[in-house]
């Protein structure tokens, strides 16, 4: 048995989104209204040995992953085939004061991981009396490449969607996508990104997430 001293452990049976998975277990890491680090059962029949979990991995090689990385969408959301690609913005998933949150958490999560879970994080926040965003995701580690994965970034919904904690939907099951979002998931610099293991998306999470890996004892 995991025990995690000073943090209080729930376990909650999901129903995964994904039909034919059975239930996963969800234990948090820790949880407050706005933000939560967890870890979530996934199935194990796509990935061979499993993740390499438990990893005792340092803040600083989580925190330098997270700083690097950054989403891109198209600056129109008109597609012009004969014109070209056109031009694009990017966002930093994370903002420094997340990146000093997160971290030491999802560190703390790497260490208490089994083979066949991934370390989720949640967040949301209010923009309006109306709305608010929310930002969810996983993280796992597969030899030296860590792989982030980013089902929800400032995604909006309304804010009676989400009335009691536990009835949110990203909450309760951060892998889930909320809806498709354009763009993509990058790492920077480029030259430590891994292309994403794509065949492993149908039993980690539902929709289709972005997902990054870094080489991150390069980083160092």
């Amino acid at each position: 048995m995991k025990v995690l001293a000073g943090l209080g452990l729930s376990m909650v049976w999901l129903l995964a989104a994904c039909g034919g998975t059975p239930h996963v277990v969800a234990q948090k890491v820790y949880t407050d209204p706005n933000r939560e680090v967890g870890l979530q059962t996934v199935s194990e029949h796509s990935r061979g040995e499993g993740f390499s979990h438990p990893a005792f991995l340092k803040n600083a090689d989580i925190a330098n992953v997270l700083k690097g990385l950054y989403v891109e969408r198209p600056s129109s959301t008109i597609s012009l085939p004969l014109v070209g690609g056109g031009e694009s913005e990017r966002y930093p998933v994370f903002n420094q004061n997340e990146i000093a949150f997160f971290a030491p958490l999802l560190a703390q999560g790497f260490g208490l991981a089994q083979p066949n879970e991934v370390v989720t994080f949640y967040e949301r926040g209010e923009i309006s009396h109306l709305h608010e965003v929310r930002t969810s995701g996983g993280l796992f580690l597969q030899g030296d490449v860590l792989y982030v994965i980013l089902s929800n970034h400032a995604a909006q919904t309304e804010i009676w969607q989400d009335v009691e904690e536990y009835h949110s939907p990203v909450r309760i099951q951060p892998l889930k996508q909320l809806e498709p979002q354009p763009g993509q998931l990058l790492f920077d610099p480029p030259q430590f990104m891994v292309p994403p293991q794509k065949e492993s998306f149908g039993s980690i999470a539902s929709g289709k997430p972005w997902q990054v890996g870094v080489r991150f004892k390069e980083l160092r």
